[in-house]
């Protein structure tokens, strides 16, 4: 793989991919965050942080990006979406991803669950 990723190649380094709990606490799951959509489609709390990352970084390993845009200094920001299924309920999880720089481990910015309404979120 070169650099910079390119949409339909997997994320560089995923194994290693990395995020702080507080970007989960204070953005993820908070209210005034993507909190409500995990708490509706995936009933995941803050209390779930941990199982939500877990499930979302592996589900990312082998996934496909979709989106790469540049930024400053060289980095930039991937778009990943996956199916990810917790506590019997499977929805498409929509996630972006960092690199600082060439070579570095991809950093979590944000992610929530979408497509509820297409028979995700359920479980069935």
């Amino acid at each position: 793989m070169g650099w910079p990723p390119r949409p339909g190649e997997s994320l560089p380094r995923a194994a290693d991919a990395w995020c702080a709990q507080e970007k989960w606490l204070a953005w993820i799951l908070a209210a005034e965050g993507h909190g409500p959509e995990w708490a509706k489609v995936l009933r995941v709390e803050a209390g779930h942080w941990e199982l939500a990352w877990a499930t979302l970084k592996e589900a990312v390993r082998e996934a496909a990006i979709e989106t790469v845009r540049p930024l400053e200094a060289g980095s930039v920001s991937c778009g990943v979406t996956v199916e990810i299924t917790i506590g019997g309920r499977t929805a498409l999880v929509v996630s972006a991803w960092h690199y600082a720089e060439p070579g570095a481990a991809p950093r979590l910015v944000t992610a929530y669950p979408t497509a509820y309404n297409r028979g995700y979120g359920s479980n069935a």
